[in-house]
């Protein structure tokens, strides 16, 4: 079942949306995880830990979806939300394949997903931020914070990193087959009008300034989250020196990434 069969049009306030979570999205694609993967940076076991650390939240992805989707009120978000199930689900299982292309065993993975061990807390958060914004925010919110930003940057993210798995070939735990690339190529092709059509759906939901407001605070949260997420978990799993120093300064000296002009401020109790 492909996309739902219609026009992709983008509004134009869509464009302060993507220009407000900009900064947020360049800052996964140029930061030290997805630099590190590009360019064979990070040891093997720091690739293990992403993959392992990550699965429980693919795993728990088309239940996400699941949760949106009881608030759709048009044929054509519920198709999109429908096809989109079905292949995240498939998406769960090539993960697995990717781990076990890079050493992990598949048991380690399903473990963490199954919650018979404690997920990293940058990784927890990740998690119950989705589980919150699919189950108690707006179909706006949550497509923006979801289909769009988490998958968005999927794709991208697919695109860049790719490659880079060439650099272990020689390791012996690593096999890299078809079936290990099948994730990221297939997300790579998949996340690639898929975050359009997203964007659309957030668009006829988002009818006010207020509500158009929400669906950007949220999509911005979610690469906020992934980003900590992703860096956390491939320090987390790493045998470098002072490991722990730098991640206690990072988290001490935390900012946020200056963005374009916002184009969102409170007057009198209102959001413009």
């Amino acid at each position: 079942m492909g996309a739902p069969e219609s026009p992709i049009i983008t509004a134009p306030w869509t464009d302060n949306l993507r220009s407000y979570v900009k900064p947020y999205w360049d800052h996964i694609l140029n930061g030290p995880w997805a630099e590190g993967v590009t360019h064979g940076r990070l040891t093997l076991a720091e690739m293990q830990g992403w993959m392992i650390q990550l699965y429980p939240f693919i795993h728990a992805f088309p239940k996400f979806l699941a949760e949106a989707l009881i608030k759709c009120e048009d044929d054509y978000s519920r198709s999109f939300y429908i096809m989109n199930i079905r292949v995240e689900k498939a998406h769960a299982e090539q993960w697995l394949w990717m781990g076990a292309g890079f050493g992990v065993p598949r048991d380690t993975m399903l473990a963490l997903a199954n919650g018979l061990q404690p997920l990293l807390r940058d990784v927890q958060s990740l998690t119950d931020w989705l589980w919150y914004i699919n189950t108690k925010g707006t179909l706006a919110e949550a497509v923006a914070a979801t289909s769009f930003a988490i998958e968005g940057i999927a794709g991208d993210i697919a695109r860049k990193v790719t490659d880079g798995f060439q650099y272990y070939r020689d390791e012996p735990e690593v096999d890299l087959s078809p079936k290990t690339y099948r994730w990221m190529r297939q997300h790579a092709h998949y996340d690639d009008e898929h975050p359009k059509i997203a964007l659309e759906i957030v668009d006829r939901y988002a009818t006010t300034d207020f509500l158009r407001t929400r669906a950007t605070l949220a999509a911005r949260r979610s690469l906020q989250l992934l980003d900590n997420a992703l860096i956390t978990a491939f320090e987390a799993y790493s045998d470098r020196a002072l490991l722990g120093t730098r991640s206690i300064e990072r988290r001490h000296h935390e900012v946020d990434i200056p963005f374009p002009d916002r184009r969102f401020r409170r007057d009198a109790g209102r959001v413009r």
